[in-house]
């Protein structure tokens, strides 16, 4: 019941505020009565933790036991040609999990077991284990588990029938309380069985035929509404198509209904799930007559028969092992294993979102790199589990990058679908309150060093609450640092001091230079060119008594030509990312990682993210901090000059990759990239060379390995050079700084906001009457300015700076467990700020409102004017 306070007045209703509610801003009715704000998680996976050390691992199976809160994950182990069946149980914290002793459930012997499968069963709270025994002639065998804080038991375990089966699948019955078990038996039929569970005993009823040919690894799903099993299985005497048929059980037996078609593809390693929520299957496959793909379809049930949607392809090409686990709101994960890259096998996995009959997929994720190789993955279909009260899904795989089975050791991943407490019902309206908007603000210009001067980065140190500016000395050619101080009047600079005493190049506007908050130090990258033009780095350590900068020594991170190297620092790794172009090695874009002990940086091993030319200054990065990823954006040289992006993953010392995505199909150039972390969205500025070189916007997001772009946006349409883009998470605006062309290559400035997949750019204002370039920017959150770096051609090529206040909205907020005044349906909303009267506006997953629809499509109101807004729900 809404916990209202008094009664509706003028449109205007009271509510008990959960959680700050700021002013102006859409919220939701919780389950308890109040009102929040909205808010959304992110997807993507968290770094795999390993399950059982170095064996031969099969048929890895997880289950959540929700009595306990538990994953318990089972699997076939080979220790030494001894084999035995073994469980053991995860705690799921935060995105992590922990795992306690590995616990057997099938003592050693020298055959093991064929086709393991689990399920629980909610009225004996128990897991259920079985699989063929190869011990005892391959014979059903069935144990019961009882989870007991972070370990399980075992009861004995059970002979169900006397004949050889294999590839087992069960699923629980909860009308009936009873287990559907299903398997390839011994005479290749495809039979199953009802299983009772009694405390840790067993029993079973007769042996049933659903197919009496030849099938391999059934699927299995019940329905709680119509109580029912779907079962998915290849038919292997017909042609290997996919087959289904709909079971019911009665006491300890089951009946069928008639044999129909899944497809008409030869098929294999079928999966199938159910979500009770909108009373739909899915099922997934391999489709083996089209390279291999994974694909899948929604099925609808009614008496005995399935209705299947049209057929969605999930991967691009050659994967394996496909699993899907419904979440129970019309989305399910797909994990496989993806041979795109071939020879490895990549684990990913997608979010499939289900519409009526349709399934749609997000971009693939990929769980880990480097994991198996096609000729020595293991075959077995890994099952994953969803904790319902974490909200995360737990995803084990087989990892043997040796490409050697018997070498393989069990991983394990936690998985987050991002998701939003906003649903197309609980949307009540605005809240009321002040909401103030200050102007930009251009304030002072100082001079950091007069004379020539041939580029610049910059970066912020967060401990000594200061600029640190690394130029290129054009009087010697040599590298120089100096350290600012921040006020309202402008920047005082302390001494430059040299940290490369030879020529010194690659130090392009806001690449050159990261701040490394673990260890309070900045990191210097740069072309060396008194040492064969080798791709160096230097740790400095500022000291803001007398704004001076000390430094360790040279160290090479490319021991050979290399240009436009740029760093990023990575919070999540505490690492840092170098990004470059190895001209030595036909200007491949590579990446490598550093690590700063002290006043020293030590690296990794190269990886490359690009076999194409990418020597140009457009290489630059930025790190996305709420999926903990490294965003590289570059122009492919070897692609007719595109825009592409990628996403990397920082692990230890090492650096992988996700598929490069192309956002620019016109020559790439002057561009910089900031992360907006109110939005959580990438934003990449540069001139459209394909377009006049008008200034161009593109917001990508990112999603696990993979990220997605909206489309590209003019925010000046003339020519924009020398571009820099910093965010001030203060203002919620991206500031781009930009030589323009149309007004006499002026230095001019603007802001960006951002709304879902794309931005909308203010009116330009002017921070240099004279011709500028070569902006680097970055933001200071100890001033909430953005301090721009620049040459000023205008006046003898002086390195200066300029500081800018973006746009700032002040709201009023409301404090938890305080009445909150709404505008509610019908009423006008009048602190709103920037709409466009008569248009309507939508509300967002992240609790902003847009004029694109989100998913779910939730109408927030109609603008009347600029401020106001009428509410509909």
């Amino acid at each position: 019941m809404l916990k209202r306070i008094g009664a509706e007045e003028s449109g205007e209703l009271k509510a008990i505020a959960s959680g700050t509610l700021p002013s102006g801003k859409p919220v939701i009715v919780n389950a308890d009565g109040t009102v929040g704000i909205i808010t959304q998680t992110t997807t993507g996976a968290s770094t795999p933790v390993e399950v059982s050390s170095a064996d031969y691992i099969n048929d890895a199976q997880a289950v959540y036991d929700p009595d306990t809160g538990k994953i318990v994950i089972a699997y076939h182990r080979d220790a030494s040609n001894h084999y035995y069946g073994a469980a053991i149980v995860g705690t799921i914290s935060g995105s992590s999990i922990s795992f306690g002793s590995e616990v057997k459930f099938q003592a050693n012997n020298t055959q093991g077991m064929n086709g393991l499968s689990m399920c629980y069963d909610t009225s004996q709270d128990k897991i259920f284990i079985a699989y063929g025994d190869k011990q005892n002639s391959q014979y059903a065998a069935g144990v019961v588990g009882t989870v007991s804080g972070t370990s399980i038991s075992f009861g004995t375990t059970v002979i169900l029938n006397s004949e050889s089966v294999s590839r087992t699948a069960c699923e629980f019955d909860s009308s009936n309380n009873k287990i559907l078990l299903a398997y390839r038996r011994g005479n290749a039929y495809g039979g199953a069985e009802v299983v009772t569970l009694s405390g840790s005993s067993i029993s079973s009823g007769s042996v049933t035929n659903f197919n009496q040919g030849n099938i391999r690894r059934p699927g299995i799903a019940f329905s709680t509404a119509a109580n029912k099993f779907v079962l998915v299985y290849r038919d292997v005497d017909n042609s290997s198509r996919g087959r289904y048929r709909v079971a019911t059980i009665s006491g300890t037996s089951v009946s069928y209904g008639g044999e129909a078609a899944l497809n008409n593809v030869s098929s294999t390693n079928f999966s199938i799930t159910y979500d009770a929520s909108i009373d739909k299957f899915l099922a997934v496959y391999r489709d083996s007559d089209d390279s291999n793909k994974i694909k899948a379809r929604v099925g609808t049930l009614s008496g005995t028969t399935v209705s299947w949607g049209s057929i969605a392809v999930i991967s691009s090409g050659n994967a394996t092992f496909p699993c899907v686990e419904s979440k129970g709101d019309g989305t399910a994960v797909i994990t496989f294993s993806d041979f795109t890259t071939t020879p490895v096998a990549n684990p990913r996995f997608v979010v499939a979102t289900i519409s009526g009959t349709s399934v749609s997929f997000s971009s693939p994720v990929t769980v880990a790199s480097d994991v198996n190789s096609e000729s020595g993955s293991i075959n077995s279909l890994n099952f994953t589990a969803y904790d319902t009260v974490n909200d995360k899904f737990v995803y084990p795989y087989n990892d043997n990058p040796s490409g050697q089975a018997a070498n393989s050791t069990l991983d394990a991943a936690v998985l987050q679908i991002g998701s939003t407490n906003l649903t197309s019902e609980n949307y009540i309206g605005m809240t009321r309150g002040v909401v103030s908007e200050s102007a930009l603000s251009i304030g002072a210009t100082s001079v950091v060093n007069t004379g020539t001067n041939g580029g610049q980065a910059i970066a912020y140190d967060t401990n000594s609450n200061r600029v640190v500016i690394a130029y290129k000395d054009t009087s010697n050619g040599h590298g120089k640092a100096v350290v600012g101080t921040v006020s309202g009047s402008g920047i005082s600079f302390g001494t430059p001091v040299t940290f490369n005493a030879a020529t010194t190049t690659g130090l392009q506007p806001s690449h050159g230079i990261a701040f490394d908050s673990s260890n309070n130090k900045v990191v210097i990258v740069y072309k060396d060119n008194g040492n064969s033009n080798y791709g160096t780095a230097i740790v400095g350590t500022v000291d803001p008594s007398d704004n001076s900068i000390s430094y360790g020594s040279e160290a090479v991170f490319e021991s050979a030509h290399t240009t436009f190297p740029n760093v990023t620092f990575d919070s999540s790794a505490n690492k840092v990312l170098i990004s470059y172009c190895d001209y030595g090695d036909s200007s491949k874009g590579k990446a490598i990682v550093g690590t700063v002990s002290g006043t020293s940086i030590s690296f990794g091993s190269a990886a490359e993210f690009e076999a194409g030319d990418v020597n140009n200054e457009t290489l630059m990065s930025t790190f996305d901090s709420a999926n903990n990823k490294v965003v590289i954006a570059y122009r492919d040289g070897g692609d007719s000059n595109k825009g592409k992006a990628v996403v990397a993953t920082v692990s230890g010392t090492s650096v992988s990759f996700g598929t490069p995505v192309e956002f620019s199909a016109t020559n790439f150039f002057n561009s910089s990239i900031t992360f907006d972390s109110t939005n959580n969205k990438i934003i990449i500025v540069y001139g459209d060379n394909g377009n006049s070189n008008y200034g161009t916007a593109v917001v990508g997001t990112v999603s696990g390995t993979a990220i997605s772009f909206g489309s590209t946006v003019v925010w000046n349409n003339s020519e924009s050079a020398r571009n820099s883009a910093s965010y001030s998470s203060t203002a919620d605006k991206t500031i781009v700084f930009f030589r323009s062309g149309a007004n006499s290559d002026t230095g001019r400035l603007l802001e960006l906001t951002t709304s879902g997949t794309s931005v909308t750019a203010s009116s330009t204002q002017q921070f240099s009457a004279t011709t500028t370039s070569a902006s680097s920017s970055v933001f200071d959150p100890d001033n909430n300015v953005v301090v721009n770096a620049y040459i000023d051609e205008g006046n003898s090529t002086d390195l200066e700076t300029v500081q800018v206040t973006g746009t700032t909205i002040t709201r009023a907020e409301v404090a938890s467990g305080q009445p909150a005044r709404l505008d509610i349906i019908g009423s006008v909303s009048d602190n709103q700020i920037g709409l466009t009267a008569g248009q309507q506006y939508f509300v967002q997953n992240n609790g902003t409102i847009s004029t694109t629809a989100a998913s779910p499509s939730v109408l927030a109101g109609t603008a009347i004017s600029a401020t106001e807004l009428v509410v509909k729900t």
